[in-house]
C-alpha cells in the first residue's frame, strides 16, 4: 500500500467511528471500559463530556505529564478530545490546550 492509501485508510476508519458516535468496539459503555483499562479514573471520565471518550485511546498521557497551571498542551490525534478536556483542568484558565485530529 502506498503512503497516501494508508493515510486515507486510517482517516476513513477513524472518521467512521467519529460519525457513529460510539467507540470502535461497540456502545459507549465499552468506551468507558477501554479508558478505565488504560488508567483513566471514574472521576476523570465523569468530568468530561460523554462524546469526548471514543474508546480509541492507547494511553493516559495526562497521568504522567506533570502538567502545571499556565502550560501549553498540544494533543496530536486528539479524537473526541478526552485528553484535551483533562489537560485543560490541569493547566487552568492561564494555560492553553490545542487538539488536532486528522478526521473531518
Amino acid at each position: 500500500m502506498k503512503s497516501k492509501e494508508v493515510k486515507k485508510s486510517v482517516r476513513d476508519s477513524y472518521t467512521k467511528v467519529a460519525r457513529r458516535g460510539s467507540s470502535c468496539c461497540g456502545d459507549s459503555s465499552k468506551s468507558t471500559d477501554v479508558s478505565k483499562a488504560i488508567g483513566y479514573s471514574q472521576e476523570e471520565l465523569l468530568s468530561i463530556p460523554d462524546a469526548s471518550n471514543m474508546g480509541l485511546g492507547c494511553g493516559n498521557p495526562t497521568a504522567i505529564a506533570s502538567l502545571k497551571k499556565g502550560e501549553v498542551v498540544l494533543d496530536l490525534g486528539a479524537g473526541g478530545g478526552l485528553d484535551c478536556f483533562l489537560s485543560s483542568q490541569k493547566v487552568g484558565p492561564t494555560g492553553k490546550v490545542i487538539g488536532v485530529d486528522m478526521t473531518p
